[in-house]
């Protein structure tokens, strides 16, 4: 599987997915409704437009690429909305997660009025609300069952770069998410999104090793997928400074680790717990 993150307006990226299926990769395809990746928050964002119609022909052109296409792709819409970094979280749409709901609706309606069926849906809050209230929590963005295919979820282990940040083991982080979910999206198949750990703060190659030892307790996750690369603090010099590298080969360590526990899982016993 690998992660791709898209902008309104731009193409389906139809060579892109083309490529990929070739060579037996399945796409998660991130569509986020921002112009600005995500920057500048309390400028223009286009999610009021999307709610009024206003980007609906762009949305078909959108959806009927992704017709054209032909091949399942997973398709993850407006990824983490619970949270105050997003162009489409409730933070800078009036607090109204009714207004995501709404959107997401729209794009699903267009969808399969221009013919789409082979676009898996992911519905994909964080692990944890920014800010932390009950009208911005996760289930206050769910569309309803007959829009979603997937459950999607997200939890890093971001290290203790910044204060107040603590080092968060895949269990813990995990063992919450399911204790959460389990609830409300018990029937659905779930996907890990993204995720990673830093190395900042810990043991990040005991911190693989310990993931796959007890990944097999949430038997509803059926893809997971590493973000590898990392966040980065903007000096006032304007240089970008690692704040949370999530590199997969960070060191030989970490990749050798994960490597083994790959060959471990591929043997199947974790499955047999």
């Amino acid at each position: 599987v690998i992660l791709c993150y898209l902008q309104l307006g731009s193409e389906f990226p139809l060579e892109f997915m083309n490529k990929n299926y070739r060579e037996n990769r399945l796409a998660e395809l991130t569509l986020q409704t921002t112009f600005s990746n995500n920057e500048r928050l309390f400028g223009y964002t286009p999610f009021l437009d999307i709610y009024r119609g206003k980007k609906d022909e762009q949305i078909r052109t959108f959806a009927r690429k992704a017709k054209e296409f032909g091949r399942p792709f997973l398709f993850r819409l407006n990824n983490e909305p619970n949270s105050d970094w997003t162009s489409y979280s409730a933070v800078v749409a009036m607090s109204d997660p009714d207004i995501y709901v709404d959107n997401w609706r729209r794009f699903y309606r267009i969808f399969k009025e221009e013919g789409v069926n082979n676009a898996i849906w992911i519905f994909n809050p964080n692990d944890r609300s920014y800010p932390p209230c009950n009208w911005n929590d996760f289930t206050a963005f769910y569309p309803g069952n007959e829009y979603v295919h997937f459950i999607g979820i997200t939890g890093y282990n971001n290290g203790t770069y910044y204060k107040n940040e603590k080092w968060r083991e895949f269990d813990a982080i995990y063992g919450d998410i399911s204790r959460r979910y389990l609830p409300v999206f018990e029937k659905f198949p779930w996907i890990i999104t993204e995720f990673s750990s830093s190395s900042v703060g810990g043991d990040k190659a005991l911190w693989i090793r310990n993931m796959f030892k007890n990944l097999h307790k949430y038997p509803n996750i059926k893809i997971a997928v590493w973000f590898s690369y990392a966040d980065f603090e903007i000096n006032t010099d304007e240089e970008k400074k690692v704040s949370r590298p999530y590199w997969l080969d960070e060191t030989e360590e970490t990749l050798n680790e994960f490597k083994k526990g790959l060959q471990k899982y591929n043997a199947g016993p974790l499955f047999n717990h």
